[in-house]
């Protein structure tokens, strides 16, 4: 499931579950120590189901992945896109 977009929040505007599922956490990046710990945090009961676009970051690679809709790869590895522990560059 991709997030919902752009939401403009309201003072004291109430969240709902789907709401913090479409706009905050869906569109989060995620950050897991190993891609083992990645890879056992979707798919099973009670957890979110992996879609195309999401971005994750796994710190023992010190990498961005995104995931094609069939498997995680890289940031980097086919496009033009550094990552150092200063800067996104």
């Amino acid at each position: 499931m991709a997030g919902l977009g752009t939401k403009l929040w309201v003072a004291l505007e109430q969240v709902t579950a789907a709401g913090l599922n479409g706009y905050v956490q869906d569109q989060v990046v995620s950050v897991f120590a190993t891609s083992a710990a990645r890879d056992a945090a979707f798919g099973g009961a009670g957890e979110p189901t992996l879609s195309e676009g999401m971005i994750c970051y796994v710190s023992d690679q010190n990498s961005l992945f995104y995931y094609s809709g069939t498997s995680w790869s890289a940031l980097g590895e086919n496009d033009q896109f550094i990552l150092s522990s200063q800067v996104f560059g």
